[in-house]
């Protein structure tokens, strides 16, 4: 019996350990997203990351990227209660080195001073996109890069987020849920679609969990990617969903 015991708590703190040591891993996925409007030789990288939470952004992550991306979108979830303001302010410069950086907000943001944590946002050169866009050049293409208010606090007015779109513009729709890609696609034909805030279920037994895992799903002219993200919610421990981030590459 006590033997038993044993067994069993060794196998629980060994699957704790393992689950932490996921929670912590740094997986950078690479895709690839050809759009007919861009012309040969014409590209945009795209870093995005989301979901960061309590996390620290390794410096060997940024060692890795640096000359790599074009712009940094932070998909959500920069922060949470508790996290120190120092910390969060430590990632954006990290990710500053990287390239413009982009940022939409996401429900867990809202759990701290979002005046102090606007501010610092804006003190680094951080662009907000509440239910706005912003005009990225790439040769001679257009990127229309869009960004929706946290769907959660009510204040979504995707409309208003598309009005500064025009013909022949490649648009890049931005939402911390994928729930409001539905909602995007009424209004235009957005070429890519990014989300996170699912975790990817988080922690899955086999095909089970709380939500579907993270996919990059390729179509016509276009693609859905809604990411794992990077940190973790809750505890944090990884079962089956991977921590991730993204370098999407745009090209003609």
């Amino acid at each position: 019996m006590k033997l038993t015991i044993a067994s069993l708590f060794m196998f629980f703190f060994s699957l704790a350990c393992y689950m932490l040591h996921l929670a912590f891993q740094v997986n950078i996925k690479n895709h690839s997203l050809q759009i007919k409007e861009m012309q040969n030789g014409e590209k945009l990288r795209v870093f995005f990351i989301s979901d960061i939470h309590r996390r620290k952004i390794p410096d060997t992550l940024i060692k890795a990227l640096i000359g790599k991306v074009d712009i940094v979108i932070i998909g959500g979830d920069l922060t949470e209660k508790g996290v120190p303001l120092k910390r969060t302010k430590h990632n954006i410069l990290l990710l500053n080195k990287l390239g413009t950086v982009f940022f939409v907000y996401g429900n867990n943001d809202r759990e701290v001073d979002v005046q102090k944590f606007d501010s610092i946002l804006l003190e680094t050169g951080v662009t907000i996109l509440k239910n706005d866009s912003a005009r990225i050049q790439t040769g001679n293409s257009i990127i229309r890069l869009i960004g929706i208010d946290d769907g959660f606090s009510g204040r979504v007015k995707i409309e208003e987020a598309f009005q500064k779109v025009k013909d022949h513009d490649i648009i890049i729709f931005v939402s911390h849920a994928p729930a409001f890609f539905k909602h995007a696609k009424k209004i235009a034909i957005p070429h890519l679609l990014l989300a996170g805030h699912l975790h990817g279920g988080q922690i899955r037994l086999g095909p089970f969990g709380l939500y579907e895992n993270g996919e990059f799903i390729e179509k016509v002219n276009s693609a859905e990617l809604v990411s794992n993200g990077f940190g973790t919610t809750g505890v944090p421990l990884r079962l089956g969903a991977k921590s991730e981030c993204h370098i999407i590459t745009l090209h003609g």
